[in-house]
Parts: structure tokens; sequence; C-alpha cells
């Protein structure tokens, strides 16, 4: 009878937790279910940064002040990154397979949860897919259009097929 006052004040996920003793579950709709998914997705975001960083940061800083360059209408300073912009396409069209192996079984190897390893693998190669496509953007501005290093880029739906290699199956 103490047990059912008790309960009775208690928030919805207290009461179920009560129901199995050493449990504590939550609605998936509760408050607190969303304020800690919320949480779990915020930092799975800068995780997988942190994970793209090491073999795709340099990409990554290019293609963030190149847009801010665009954005504010300063497009012709592109033009003087022309050696830059030669480097990361060679780099990339080099490394990015071997990147991506490591980076998947670094994942698979640290996260014993099948689920939340696949879901970083997931968002890390959505992300580097999207960075890619935003790369590939930059380059068709007048100023690149010319750049005889396109010649070496890796084709955006060749990178998706093998991109697809790497999603891990249940």
């Amino acid at each position: 009878m103490d047990d059912v006052r008790l309960a009775q004040g208690c928030t919805p996920a207290v009461r179920r937790s009560k129901q199995v003793p050493g449990t504590e579950r939550a609605a998936d709709d509760s408050k607190e279910v969303e304020s800690f998914q919320q949480l779990l997705n915020a930092r799975t975001q800068e995780f997988i940064e942190e994970l793209l960083s090491p073999p795709f940061g340099g990409l990554v800083a290019f293609v963030k002040e190149a847009e801010a360059l665009i954005e504010r209408g300063q497009a012709e300073r592109l033009r003087g990154e022309e050696a830059r912009v030669t480097q990361l396409i060679r780099g990339f069209g080099s490394s990015w397979k071997s990147s991506v192996e490591s980076l998947s079984q670094d994942v698979m190897r640290s996260f014993t949860n099948f689920r939340n390893g696949t879901s970083i693998i997931q968002g890390a190669l959505t992300q580097l897919i999207q960075l890619y496509h935003r790369f590939h953007r930059v380059l068709s501005q007048p100023q690149l259009r010319a750049l005889p290093a396109r010649a070496e880029l890796i084709n955006i739906h060749h990178l998706m097929v093998e991109l697809k290699k790497h999603k891990p199956n249940f």
C-alpha cells in the first residue's frame, strides 16, 4: 500500500522503474528521454567532427573559408588559393579510401554498442559526402573552374558508391 501511494507521487518514468527492481526506464516520448537524446545527438556530432578532422581537416577549413568569401562577394580572392586547392584535390584523391577505412575500423573498435557505432559511422560518411559536394560547388566558381587539377577530382557518385561499402549491415 505504501508503494502505491509513493508511486502516485512520482513521475511516470520513476513509476515504471519501480515496477522492475534495479531498472530505470522511461517512455520514449518523455522529457527525460528527449533531453538525453538531444545530448547524445550533440555529442555524437562533436565526435564526428573530431573524427573527420585529422584526415579531412584541411578540406573542411578551405571549404568554410571559401564559402565565407563567396557569401561576402569576395570570390575573386579564390584565385590566390590555386596551389592550396591543387594540394587538397591530390591529397584527398590519394588518401580518402584509407582514411575512411581507418575511421570505420576505429569507430567499430571503440563502440561496443553496435547501434551507436553504426550511427556514428553513418553520420561521418554523410558529413564527408556533404563536405565533398560543397568542395565541388566551390570549385565550380569561375575563379577556380579552369584549374588543371580539377581533372583529378573524384566523381561524387563514385565516392558515394565506395562509401556505401562502409555502411554497417545489421
